[in-house]
């Protein structure tokens, strides 16, 4: 059985499902909408999402963001985590024959790390272009 995509939900929705907002939720929404746009889905399983990244806040953060643009989810078994170490997180996502491999840059690192305002970092993040805060490989 193929499920229809629901609405796509707003960040306003994003935050609330989170609990707060933050740089790495918003990295994280961020990339899961440019996969919507490039990629085009039409069901709730049409994408397959593999994070590697450390397994522990606020990078898992991230992981709520993807979730909620894309619609995959850990309950469906369509995102997965892998633990790695160091400051990198690298995503990886799949539709059909498509692949996008993604990595966080340098000014995106810049923008998440050692911050002390949590809303304002995010904002930050929402407004600047998806490629600086992604080097994105196809």
């Amino acid at each position: 059985m193929k499920f229809r995509r629901p609405k796509n939900l707003n960040y306003r929705e994003t935050v609330r499902f989170h609990g707060h907002d933050g740089p790495f939720l918003a990295l994280g929404y961020r990339l899961g909408r440019f996969f919507n746009k490039e990629l085009n889905p039409s069901g709730i399983m049409d994408f397959k999402i593999s994070v590697s990244t450390k397994r522990r806040k606020p990078y898992t953060c991230l992981l709520d963001g993807l979730q909620c643009a894309t619609f995959a989810t850990l309950g469906k078994g369509n995102i997965a985590i892998r633990s790695i170490s160091g400051e990198a997180i690298i995503v990886r996502v799949k539709k059909g024959r498509s692949v996008l491999k993604c990595s966080m840059t340098q000014r995106a690192r810049a923008m998440c790390f050692k911050v002390e305002d949590l809303e304002k970092a995010a904002r930050q993040v929402l407004r600047t272009p998806i490629k600086q805060l992604w080097r994105i490989e196809k």
